[in-house]
């Protein structure tokens, strides 16, 4: 370190900094630990069979979880500094003889040119400011919490974005079918793995056009005779059968939200008993 600015930051990361008398620069000793939870499996991305582990909120746990998957010299962690008040660390991972050159200039210039007090939503907030992505509905990069998701991405050609505080990392470029993928093929044979993906596309298909084709042809009288019983029997409803879909649509939509931030059977038997 050259710069008293500098060794500021390095404390304020946790870091011991020693200086010695007549010289000009000083050490930087690396003895972080910060507080945070062990590794363990993403509840989003459970499988059978595999591997157990998962990112936790540290990012150089996360480095050294994909670092244990790729023992490649070639693979590089480059960490910038990003938030003039937070410095949170995000690290761009990526394979050197593999990646796009070109496209990982472009995401280290993006991220420097990163202007803000701070980015306390860590990845999503980068991901806003890197790709822009404005009214665009699809998803343009893919987040996993599980590193040998990432580790395969990596071998692939991917660039990983892993930041601090975050138990999730950055995968980009992505395209539709990277959506699609789940660990678990990779853990089944070929024919296996292959049917599970396209049972996942029709399913995915299935979730697109089988409410409008359901409305197509009941509205439209197309059922036979021994299918009369699917659809509504009373023609004379007052409310339109598309705003009846709709009110379904925000409905699951309502329990979704509630499935995902109802707390547990035990943390709700807690906070009952701090009531009482």
């Amino acid at each position: 370190m050259t710069t008293l600015n500098d060794s500021i930051d390095k404390m304020l990361t946790g870091r011991i900094v020693i200086f010695i008398d007549g010289e000009s620069t000083g050490l930087c000793i690396d003895l972080r630990h910060y507080p945070g939870r062990t590794p363990q499996e993403p509840d989003v991305e459970k499988v059978v069979r595999g591997s157990k582990d998962g990112f936790t909120e540290n990012i150089i746990e996360n480095s050294g979880l994909i670092r244990r998957r790729i023992r490649d010299p070639r693979f590089r962690c480059e960490i910038l500094q990003i938030g003039v008040r937070s410095k949170t660390d995000v690290c761009i991972c990526f394979l050197k003889d593999v990646a796009n050159p070109g496209l990982i200039k472009t995401i280290r210039k993006e991220l420097k040119a990163i202007d803000v007090d701070g980015i306390p939503m860590a990845d999503n907030a980068v991901e806003e400011f890197i790709l822009r992505q404005g009214w665009n509905p699809f998803p343009l990069v893919r987040y996993t919490g599980r590193p040998d998701v990432a580790a395969v991405h990596l071998l692939e050609g991917h660039i990983v974005l892993i930041s601090d505080t975050s138990p999730s990392v950055m995968i980009l470029p992505t395209t539709l079918f990277h959506h699609v993928q789940h660990a678990e093929e990779y853990r089944q044979v070929t024919a296996s793995g292959a049917l599970l993906r396209w049972f996942r596309f029709m399913a995915i298909l299935a979730s697109i056009f089988l409410v409008p084709l359901w409305l197509l042809i009941v509205t439209d009288h197309l059922l036979p005779d021994f299918l009369n019983f699917i659809g509504p029997n009373d023609k004379d409803y007052h409310i339109p059968l598309i705003l009846q879909i709709l009110i379904a649509e925000v409905g699951i939509e309502t329990l979704r939200l509630a499935a995902i931030h109802t707390p547990t059977a035990l943390s709700t038997h807690s906070v009952s008993l701090q009531l009482f």
